[in-house]
């Protein structure tokens, strides 16, 4: 009973230690990935590119408000009046009135001030149609962080990969080296009992330097794969939280269905691009129409001439004399030379909006060939990894069959170096097949845009 109580304790606390590790390697690379959306100087451009067009969409929408416009001018000068006619610069309007002869100064002060309001009342669509081109522009910098978040993840993952995979490889490094360093540890007892010849010894030891080599080379790739690691994760990271639990053991993929994905990012961002083209030849097009607007405008003037027609040279009397005046109406405005222009310019933007529909097609396509075809490479490779686990199990087993024979005399040292190097092998074959693996599956999530697998299982 005692026995049996003990063996359950110690198989909980397994579990618990298994899941701790475990917990802490995911917690690390959603730490990565947190940092990253939050102070990576990447994201930040992409979402001052979205309020950017967040804020240019306001603007365009402001111009549908009333135009206010008003100036205020004081002058000094003379005042000769001449008869004719003129085109009103806009925003100004005169009000004309009967000539009276002036006596007293040949210069006058005079004050204006005036309002103008000028309100689009119709424009047969246009102010609606560039609020839509302004949304569609809102709606495509959207996409493109979301296809920017997308390409980053992926690059964050693949630098989070080639870390754990060097951990990975420094360890089998590590294990090569013990294999080398307990057949020296042999050898060199048997050489000096007179057993085995010392060249044995040497060799072994020859072996065992090149095996401390490898690792130290490995050691060196680790430190620079968790140094590129900073580009997204300032904080210093703890080597032993890059061992991943299944990084050489993953469990099945599941979960990515085989279908088009008309969400993705890329796709949706050459849609908007498209819909924009398509909306600015709808810009154009109804730019060649008139527009009708209503006006009114205020003004006061001052004047040094007073009604008797007297003129005076003081600069305070420019502000005596007031007169003050209003006007309303309509106008309608059309530039018919424009109607050529703005066709042609139409046809120029819906030509770009078939463009961008082509590409769409295009990347739905090639999104749903990708997918396709990464997912058959995958389940491939899967069938691999169980190969190559077997193969390493079998090469580890002879191997220590093979020790047992040497350390009985029943064969030489090169014949169990030998068996040394194919285990070796084995385990590097396994290894890199692994990495393989998973830099497919992360280009697999970056195509379903779907990340939760490697969240929860690299």
């Amino acid at each position: 009973m005692i026995r049996k109580t003990f063996l359950a304790i110690l198989y909980g606390w397994l579990i618990l230690s298994c899941s701790d590790l475990y917990g802490q390697q995911v917690s690390l690379l959603r730490d990565i990935w947190s940092e990253t959306e939050k102070n990576y100087s990447g994201v930040l451009a992409s979402r001052s590119a979205v309020e950017s067009s967040q804020i240019n969409e306001t603007v365009v929408k402001s111009n549908a408000l009333p135009q206010i416009k008003t100036q205020l001018q004081n002058t000094y000068g003379t005042f000769e009046g001449s008869n004719g006619a003129s085109f009103p610069q806009q925003g100004f309007f005169t009000v004309s009135g009967s000539r009276v002869s002036s006596d007293g100064s040949a210069f006058s002060a005079n004050t204006f001030v005036s309002m103008v309001t000028e309100y689009e009342i119709y424009n047969f669509g246009r102010q609606q149609a560039d609020q839509n081109a302004a949304s569609l522009l809102t709606s495509k910098a959207k996409s493109n962080q979301s296809a920017y978040l997308i390409r980053l993840q992926k690059t964050v993952f693949e630098k989070y990969v080639d870390a754990v995979f060097a951990v990975s490889k420094l360890r089998l490094a590590d294990k090569n080296k013990s294999r080398i360093q307990k057949i020296h540890a042999i050898n060199s007892a048997l050489s000096r009992s007179g057993l085995r010849p010392p060249a044995d010894s040497v060799l072994t030891y020859s072996s065992y330097l090149q095996a401390s080599a490898v690792s130290y080379n490995l050691n060196g790739m680790l430190l620079s794969t968790t140094e590129k690691l900073k580009e997204f994760y300032p904080k210093e990271i703890d080597t032993a939280k890059l061992e991943s639990a299944h990084f050489l053991e993953p469990i099945p993929l599941s979960g990515f269905e085989l279908s088009l994905n008309t969400t993705h990012p890329l796709t949706k961002t050459l849609e908007f691009e498209s819909a924009y083209f398509q909306k600015k030849a709808e810009i154009q097009r109804k730019a060649s129409l008139p527009s009708i607007k209503a006006l009114a405008g205020y003004a006061y003037r001052g004047s040094g001439i007073n009604s008797q027609g007297y003129s005076s040279g003081n600069w305070i009397e420019g502000f005596s004399n007031p007169a003050n005046n209003f006007l309303i109406g309509l106008g309608v405005t059309w530039n018919i030379t424009s109607v050529y222009t703005n066709g042609k310019r139409a046809d120029a933007f819906r030509k770009e909006s078939h463009r961008f529909a082509y590409l769409e097609e295009q990347s739905k396509t090639a999104i749903q060939i990708e997918t396709s075809a990464l997912q058959k490479t995958i389940s491939a490779q899967f069938d691999e990894l169980g190969k190559q686990a077997e193969a390493v199990k079998k090469a580890e087993s002879a191997y220590e069959m093979y020790f047992a024979r040497y350390k009985s005399g029943l064969i030489g040292l090169t014949e169990l170096l030998q068996i040394q190097q194919i285990v070796e092998t084995a385990e590097n074959n396994q290894l890199n097949a692994v990495k393989e693996y998973w830099k497919q599956v992360i280009n697999l999530a970056e195509m379903t845009t779907d990340f939760d697998y490697l969240f929860n299982n690299l």
